[in-house]
């Protein structure tokens, strides 16, 4: 499989902590030697940097990891490919990246979805894959989802957004495992299928406080890092978690996530 690691904060920030501890999970001490890659955004636009090569090899990654890249969202994948013939190649590196309502929308995805595009219903119409993985499939599925609603996709609440999305995320989950990551860049989605955790921290960062989430799908510290609740969808923005829905539950907004332990690095 992969690992995600996503990062949604109040001010922009970096994640080169983040990125130092995750690169050597690529092929290093980790499995995932399949390729790599980060998108920070800057307003409507995602900066995404990606190579289909080993993250622990990778000297492009290790720049990037003492850049100081500042952002307020973050969607980064380390891949293991799963079948192995879907092998190393850009066009089937994540994140991927679409063009929708004048914005970049970043998706990374851990899991496969066997059988999925034998369903005749599941068919990719505006939005079209340039790779072979699954992942991406499910990415232009779920963009055709926003995208039907014609300009009312381009204003919505995250309440809407769960809604649109959320019987595709459960009709896509029921063919194998569909953890991801989908950002516009105000907004940070994250279906918890199987595995995700999260860790908030609090600092006070140039006369404010940076309020920070981080999401991993497994801790990059020994901070106390809290497993998400699978079968759930989680959106965040600016470090703070918007709304959540279970699997057949009611969708429940939330001002704040709750607090964990305060830690001097913001990211």
């Amino acid at each position: 499989m992969c690992e995600l690691f996503g990062m949604s904060a109040r001010h922009p920030t970096d994640v080169n902590h983040s990125l130092a501890l995750l690169r050597p999970r690529g092929g290093e001490i980790g499995p995932h030697s399949d390729g790599w890659g980060v998108a920070f955004y800057e307003g409507r636009a995602a900066r995404v940097f990606k190579e289909p090569v080993p993250a622990a090899e990778s000297r492009c990654l290790a720049f990037i990891s003492e850049y100081d890249f500042q952002s307020t969202t973050v969607v980064a994948h380390i891949r293991k490919a799963n079948p192995a013939e879907i092998g190393r190649a850009s066009a089937n590196t994540h994140p991927f990246e679409r063009e929708l309502c004048g914005c970049s929308w970043v998706f990374a995805h851990n899991g496969k979805l066997p059988g999925m595009r034998d369903d005749p219903g599941l068919t990719p119409r505006r939005f079209l894959p340039m790779g072979d993985t699954d992942s991406e499939y499910a990415f232009c599925l779920l963009l055709d989802a926003i995208a039907e609603h014609g300009d009312s996709a381009c204003a919505f609440s995250p309440a809407d957004f769960v809604t649109r999305i959320d019987r595709l995320v459960e009709q896509l989950a029921g063919f194998g495992e569909f953890n991801f990551m989908l950002s516009d860049g105000d907004h940070l989605t994250a279906p918890v299928h199987s595995r995700l955790h999260l860790l908030r921290r609090t600092c006070d960062q140039e006369d404010c406080q940076q309020e920070v989430v981080l999401l991993a799908t497994s801790p990059l510290t020994d901070e106390p890092w809290v497993p998400l609740i699978p079968g759930s969808l989680y959106v965040f923005a600016h470090g703070t978690e918007l709304a959540r829905k279970a699997v057949s539950s009611p969708l429940e907004t939330v001002s704040q996530s709750p607090k964990f332990e305060n830690e001097e690095m913001c990211a």
